[in-house]
């Protein structure tokens, strides 16, 4: 008998991190994984869309681009990515 052994794989991925080094650490890691497609866009999409909502501080410098800290920690490919993600992404005054 052959059994169909699928893995789901599982992504630990903090949706409020506390520092700007661990955001930079959880985009990486989140998109390390939609590169090799264990996550969906669509999940990646909304982790970078609630990062950038609820933690656009940490996320964004006061020129609204992203925070340079974020930029050497990520790389430029994952920084590329991100910014695609966020091409039409207006940060709320509020």
């Amino acid at each position: 008998m052959v059994q169909n052994n699928t893995k789901k794989y599982k992504i630990d991925i903090l949706k409020n991190p506390t520092t700007i080094k661990l955001l930079a650490q959880q985009i990486k890691a989140a998109s390390d994984a939609y590169i090799s497609k264990k996550m969906k866009e669509e999940d990646f999409r909304e982790l970078i869309f609630h990062y950038a909502t609820y933690h656009g501080k940490k996320l964004f410098s006061a020129s609204g681009s992203l925070n340079p800290t974020v930029i050497n920690r990520i790389g430029k490919k994952r920084c590329e990515l991100v910014e695609l993600i966020l091409k039409d992404f207006q940060l709320s005054i509020f």
